[in-house]
């Protein structure tokens, strides 16, 4: 038993085992006051190591003999000295591999000198690396040494009798298994860097892969065997510079915690955003002060034995992953709702897509103490400079941002790519007004009743939603994973909801697991994307800042999934016989990077489309639209509420606004309810005054059968409207001359026969569906355009539609270039010339007879 006094982390942090960060990654590094920050959160957490090596780091890598100028000195010494200051080793890495003569008397000279200039700011540990470099030696180094190993060897060996450090590490270049060559034990570089290299110097290496998704105590000991010392892993887990698109917040995982008896510790090189990395430092500080792994015993421990998961106590701990997220999850909410720790000269700027959604009228209780005008982060810019600055691409990161070629993060005017906002407003003035704004919150939520308690669970579920979105390279959260696999499930099994039922006593069987699956799919996307709705509120903008895009990028699927499965509950969806459910891609050539991910796994979900991935991941130029929307089947029910889009700035008139709106619901929404129409989809902006409709589009699976409806539903609509159109024709006094200029400007034609488009036959034969939409051109309409579009869609193709086509007014110039920006194409104009038609193809032909799409 060991002693009340005992401090696990105090412990942890005068062990002998290294264990920390390493800024590691290509890509922009971290600015002064992140790493700072860093330095805190570690002291913190236990965490005694970090590791100075940012691979774009110019001075670091590239440009590795340059000194240090007077001013990146004292910021060096800063640095050191927070460091310092929080018991944490800080580790100056060089990498000299890129162009180094390792035979030269200058070259060690002048490596020796850089060294001595940082050792002079304080600095009492270092690294040297090879790695990511040619193997091939120079010329004069050939004549010098046996071995490119031996070469490395000598300059490590120099560098460290030189030193004298506390820490020395290296990193050779061969560092995992998949670079060892021939194979790990028969490798002549690593057997020769292990003899010769000074016992005391720790030999860094990543497991059996450059990402490894396992790393196993039986590995590690076969490593020490060939490299004679425990190797220190740089653990590449977390990190996301191969692939901008992705950040992984899962836990540290897949790694046993008796690997710390056969390895002299564990360097974490995580994500290159910050602020993403809360959650695997946090774990790594569990795993790193745990004394044990579950055994598989202890599966179903109860909560009277939940001592075993604190890692706080003073008895025998266990490290499990899971658990370990959970207790992060809930320490990072309050990161989210503390106005930003770290400052900046410049405020945070968002860089992503668009806007948010809240899908089900729940009472939001998580929102209870954040302000209600928080104040939304201007977007940086991912555009040229010369595009307009409102101009955004849709894509939700900027994915292929090329780190400039020269970056100096010890520079004093070096920053995060961050704009000021025109208003100026500093953070301390947001923080300020956030308290007044909690005040009014909470009354606005008065008539609830809820406790702290039911606020901390509802904030827990959101934020744990989204980290599982974002797991690990290798595999989804668990209930990600399950989200995908019902949501295919349902797909599969869609045409049992077109049986009606009126009480849960008539469900049959798989109605029943039907809906229960439903319900556990939109229980975990509704989360989803309530949690976009909750980073976008947060008043610490320097994690919304970091979070934001990647939310955004996810909270676009998570939108669409939710209202196909409410079409699919609807019963209007045929089975959907495909087995997309999405694969573990983890295999040993590291196949998986391009093949997995939230994204990957949603278009995978709605592969029926032949251009799902275009779907998904089309950059275009689309206004920012920042407020919170939801997408949702529509019926004849919802008529005049969606047609009430219409009566804005028109006219001050109520009965002209009513008469305008009847003319656009017999126009554009009753002949496709009428007609059979079963694809038809209404995007709402939800606020704190309630619902109101932005746009939507309305899909019948075969137009060809709705142009022939249309013949009769013309008559009916001529005979409606017969008295009005010889009253505009003979300018009957029965119209005021105000009248007469609200229906000049509506833009309806007079003649019935000219409110439908004569789509050409041949259209119909690669392009059956018909859509019709209706939205803004202003710039709160066009990215929910965009979505709505894509839910009318993926509906159809999952009927067996193999094309759908548009109509637009021939004169409507900018709706006509919003469809081509999305992917729509050009098929001609109508025959009555009076409209120009755009349509894509959704599935093959050859899979798609024309019975398998007329529902």
């Amino acid at each position: 038993m060991k002693p009340e006094s005992f401090n696990r982390r105090e412990s942890i942090q005068n062990s002998s085992y290294i264990c920390g960060v390493v800024e590691g990654f290509y890509g922009r590094p971290w600015t002064l006051e992140q790493r700072k920050h860093l330095f805190k959160r570690q002291n913190h957490l236990g965490l005694t190591t970090y590791l100075y090596a940012p691979k774009d780091d110019i001075k670091h890598r590239s440009l590795w003999r340059q000194l240090y100028s007077t001013e990146e000195m004292t910021l060096l010494r800063s640095l050191i000295d927070s460091a310092k200051d929080n018991r944490i080793n800080f580790v100056y890495a060089i990498s000299p591999g890129l162009d180094i003569e390792y035979g030269s008397e200058k070259e060690m000279a002048t490596l020796k000198e850089k060294l001595s200039q940082v050792k002079g700011a304080g600095c009492d540990s270092f690294a040297i690396l090879f790695d990511d470099i040619e193997v091939q030696m120079q010329k004069n180094d050939k004549e010098h040494f046996e071995s490119f190993a031996h070469a490395q060897v000598h300059v490590a060996n120099t560098i460290y009798e030189y030193l004298e450090p506390k820490t020395f590490i290296f990193c050779p270049t061969e560092y995992c298994q998949s670079r060892a060559f021939p194979t790990l034990e028969t490798s002549q570089y690593l057997n020769t860097i292990g003899e010769l290299l000074e016992k005391e110097i720790h030999i860094m290496w990543t497991g059996p892969q450059v990402i490894s998704r396992y790393i196993t105590p039986e590995h590690l000991t076969r490593v020490g065997s060939v490299i004679r010392r425990k190797p220190l892993i740089w653990d590449n887990l977390h990190a996301n510079d191969y692939d901008l698109k992705k950040i992984f917040m899962g836990p540290l995982t897949h790694r046993s915690v008796k690997i710390k008896d056969v390895t002299s510790g564990l360097l974490s090189n995580p994500n290159g955003r910050y602020e993403a990395n809360f959650i695997p430092i946090h774990t790594l500080s569990d795993w790193n002060a745990a004394d044990r792994d579950l055994l598989a015993h202890e599966s179903g421990l109860s909560e009277d034995n939940g001592i075993l998961f604190n890692i706080e106590c003073n008895s025998e701990t266990v490290y499990i992953p899971e658990v370990s997220m959970v207790n992060a999850v809930t320490t990072w909410i309050d990161e989210f709702i503390t106005p930003s720790v770290i400052q900046t000269t410049q405020s945070p700027i968002l860089s992503a897509d668009v806007a948010g959604c809240v899908p089900d009228r729940r009472d939001t209780v998580w929102l209870l103490d954040l302000p209600q005008s928080h104040g939304v982060i201007v977007p940086e810019p991912v555009a040229p400079i010369e595009v307009a600055a409102e101009n955004i691409v849709q894509e939700a990161v900027p994915l292929e941002e090329p780190v400039p070629s020269e970056l100096n993060s010890m520079a004093p005017d070096y920053s995060q790519p961050m704009e000021t906002e025109e208003n100026g407003e500093t953070q301390e003035d947001e923080a300020m007004a956030s308290v007044d704004d909690n005040v009014a919150t909470l009354q606005a939520f008065s008539g609830l009743v809820v406790t702290e308690e039911d606020v901390k669970n509802q904030r827990l579920a959101l934020l744990s939603s989204m980290c599982e979105m974002f797991y690990l390279p290798f595999e989804n959260g668990p209930r990600t994973t399950t989200l995908f696999k019902d949501f295919t499930w349902l797909m599969q099994n869609a045409s049992v909801m077109k049986k009606s039922f009126t009480e849960i006593e008539t469900l049959d069987p798989l109605q029943s697991e039907w809906l229960v699956r439903y319900d556990g799919v939109t229980e975990f996307l509704t989360n989803a994307i309530d949690a976009f709705f909750f980073i976008t509120q947060a008043p610490n903008k320097t994690v919304v800042t970091e979070i934001v895009p990647y939310a955004f990028d996810a909270h676009g699927c998570c939108v669409v999934m939710i209202a196909i499965a409410r079409w699919m509950m609807q019963g209007f969806s045929l089975d959907n016989s495909d087995n997309n459910i999405p694969y573990d891609y983890g295999s040993p050539d590291e196949n998986w990077i391009t093949q997995t991910g939230f994204k990957i796994n949603t278009m995978r979900l709605f592969s029926i489309l032949d251009d799902a991935e275009k779907m998904f991941t089309t950059k275009i130029f689309l206004p920012l639209t920042i407020f919170c929307f939801d997408i949702r089947p529509f019926t004849m029910a919802d008529k005049d509420y969606i047609s009430g889009m219409v009566t804005v700035m028109l006219t001050t008139n109520q009965e002209f606004l009513r008469q305008r709106s009847k003319n656009f619901a017999d126009r554009n929404i009753i002949p496709f309810l009428t007609g059979g129409a079963h694809h038809n989809f209404v995007c709402e902006k939800v606020d704190e005054t309630g619902h109101k409709p932005v746009c939507y589009a309305a899909g019948h699976a075969d137009g060809s059968a709705f142009s022939h409806f249309l013949i009769g539903y013309k008559e009916e609509l001529k005979e409606k409207y017969k008295s009005l159109v010889e009253d505009f024709k003979v300018g009957s006094a029965k119209l005021s001359p105000e009248h007469i200029e609200f229906i000049q400007k509506s833009q309806t034609p007079i003649e019935i026969e000219d409110w439908f488009p004569k789509v050409p036959n041949h259209i119909f034969e690669r392009y059956p569906a018909w859509v019709e939409t209706y939205f803004g051109l202003d710039s709160s309409d066009a990215y929910p355009m965009m979505k709505v579009l894509h839910v009318t869609v993926i509906s159809l193709a999952m009927n067996g539609c193999p094309g759908y086509f548009v109509t637009i007014a021939e004169d409507d110039v900018m709706r006509q270039k919003y469809f081509f920006a999305i992917g729509l194409n050009d098929l001609g104009i109508t025959d009555c010339r009076r409209f120009r038609i755009m349509g894509q193809t959704l599935c093959n032909l050859s899979s798609s007879s024309s019975s398998s799409y007329s529902e």
